[in-house]
């Protein structure tokens, strides 16, 4: 199936339909625009070590030298698969604050952005 921008639409509204009714409406935007950072780090640093992946032909040693490299580092707990994977767990609040905690005290920075959080 061809991923199309109407998909991508379609699978973020599902998404945030998970949040209506159990979270105040005020509130709301912070929950979803938080989620969409940490998917948005976690793709980044995903995408990264796959290219990485296919430079070095899969060479674990070398893979992680140059991931220690990049700008930023999130812990595999803080990333947005884990958590996903955790979704059915009776802690995940807990789960996505140490999650967020951890990534706070990264201080993702860059000349343009300054830092992020």
């Amino acid at each position: 199936m061809k991923l199309t921008q109407d998909t991508i639409n379609n699978q973020v509204w599902k998404a945030c339909d998970t949040f209506r009714g159990t979270i105040d409406a005020t509130q709301y935007k912070d929950y979803i625009l938080t989620m969409l950072f940490v998917k948005y780090i976690s793709d980044v640093l995903k995408e990264k070590k796959e290219e990485y992946s296919i430079k070095y032909d899969e060479d674990a040693t070398r893979i992680e030298r140059a991931m220690s490299h990049e700008r930023f580092k999130v812990p595999e707990q803080s990333t947005f698969d884990f958590l996903y994977e955790k979704r059915n767990e009776p802690n995940l609040g807990e789960l996505i604050n140490i999650a967020l905690e951890e990534i706070e005290d990264l201080k993702i920075c860059s000349p343009i952005l300054k830092c992020l959080i």
